[in-house]
């Protein structure tokens, strides 16, 4: 059984029902008449669209063109299928390209990253064993006595040895000539740390 619409005698694709009438409508046609005049277009009673009932009934297929019944038509309608796969195909292989190339940057820059922070990391070990180095030296220096490395070993080490039979410990009893010549040691000692401590590292 086929349902046909009151206004235009087709078929309707949306079917429905006024319970005013009894009749069915295309519900865009009926829509649009309750619209404009708020009455059935059958009997001219009132009629909302909230009043209108759907009717389930089973998708229509609409029969193909007349263009299409020729072979010809067809073949050309294949054609024109067949064209647009395969566009659609080279759309999805340069997809798919872009894709690995971003990829393979990615993996290149992860690569590249970590070889950065294993260079990185290897530094500042290697600054850190330099710098463990330098304090050990310099407390190495700092504990030794200055007098034998002066600039006039020979005289540092009579001097301390004269102290040291005198019974001279503390600072007070220094001569100034002395005092001197520590102050140079001194001198010459921090100069001397300073350039192993700007060679380290190198090593």
């Amino acid at each position: 059984m086929e349902l046909y619409c009151s206004l235009s005698n087709v078929v309707p694709e949306h079917p429905v029902l006024s319970p005013v009438s009894g009749c069915v409508f295309e519900r865009r046609l009926i829509e649009k008449f309750v619209t404009e005049t708020g009455n059935d277009p059958v009997n001219s009673q009132p009629l909302t669209v909230e009043q209108l009932i759907d009717i389930k009934t089973s998708p229509i297929v609409r029969p193909r063109p007349p263009s299409a019944t020729s072979i010809p038509a067809i073949l050309k309608l294949l054609q024109d299928e067949w064209d647009a796969e395969m566009l659609h195909s080279f759309t999805l292989r340069q997809q798919l390209q872009a894709a690995r190339q971003e990829l393979s940057h990615a993996l290149y820059q992860h690569d590249t990253a970590c070889r950065v922070i294993a260079r990185l990391t290897k530094e500042v070990t290697a600054a850190r064993e330099a710098l463990a180095t330098l304090k050990s030296q310099a407390g190495y220096v700092q504990a030794a006595p200055t007098p034998t490395i002066a600039a006039n070993p020979m005289e540092g080490a009579v001097g301390v040895e004269e102290a040291m039979d005198e019974g001279i410990s503390g600072p007070a009893e220094m001569t100034e000539e002395l005092v001197e010549r520590l102050q140079e040691t001194a001198a010459k000692l921090t100069a001397e740390r300073k350039k192993r401590g700007k060679k380290a590292p190198e090593g």
